[in-house]
């Protein structure tokens, strides 16, 4: 299991891909917060809500991860590299293990980041505007660490997708679609059930301040939920079909 993990992980740092993904969700992060911080008058930025848009701006890396989590094995897949590596270790549970963990500390790095990112830059904003922080320490560090923790989820959640589909045109198209189609649509119109899909569980735990969202921690529970599942399926499907 370590052999492999080093392995997955190797994979990661010398794919191209997975840095591109980490500098677009460090990019739109930054141009969500200077967006939010810039184009606001002070008296609006002074509200609590607007500073949770503004310092939470960093919640972009949910999806970003998302995506690296897709690549980690869909790109196996798409290269064939998939069999040298199932050659080496046979038991598809360790490498999907290994693929899980991997995707785990690059939501770390992911939510880190950009978490960091919009923290920092944030408060810079409302400094150099003479805005106060209206946050408490609490509701701030809910932001941060609520975001990395949806985000190493995120990851989780990619690879499951990932391995469930293994396209990877495929497999980015439906995260699209569920994320701005489906999530978007189903909580707009009945927000007592899109509350459950992991987007907005996500959000809720992340400390997004929208109505009808669930509490942080229900929010937690749910995003665990619906990642063990998918696990559970994508390890069904690896067990009972070839590559």
């Amino acid at each position: 299991m370590i052999a492999q993990l080093r392995s997955e992980l190797r994979k990661i740092r010398t794919t191209r891909t997975v840095v591109m993904i980490l500098v677009a969700a460090a990019g739109l992060t930054l141009l969500g917060v200077f967006i939010e911080g810039l184009s606001s008058t002070p008296a609006k930025l002074a509200q609590e809500d607007q500073q949770r848009i503004l310092l939470g701006a960093g919640s972009v890396a949910v999806f970003f991860a998302t995506l690296a989590g897709i690549t980690v094995v869909t790109s196996e897949y798409r290269y064939g590299t998939i069999r040298p590596t199932l050659l080496f270790e046979p038991r598809r549970q360790v490498v999907l293990a290994a693929k899980l963990a991997a995707a785990a500390l690059t939501g770390i790095l992911f939510g880190a980041t950009c978490a960091g990112l919009s923290f920092g830059v944030g408060r810079a904003v409302l400094a150099a505007r003479n805005v106060p922080v209206s946050l408490s320490g609490g509701e701030m560090a809910a932001l941060v660490f609520g975001t990395i923790a949806t985000t190493v989820l995120g990851a989780l959640l990619g690879v499951a997708v990932g391995a469930l589909i293994r396209n990877q045109v495929g497999a980015i198209a439906a995260i699209v679609a569920y994320a701005f189609v489906l999530d978007a649509l189903l909580f707009a119109s009945v927000p007592s059930v899109g509350r459950y899909l992991p987007g907005k569980a996500g959000d809720a735990l992340s400390g997004r301040g929208v109505d009808h969202l669930l509490s942080p921690g229900v929010g937690a529970v749910v995003l665990i939920a619906w990642t063990l599942a998918l696990t559970a399926m994508a390890l069904v499907r690896d067990a009972h079909s070839d590559v």
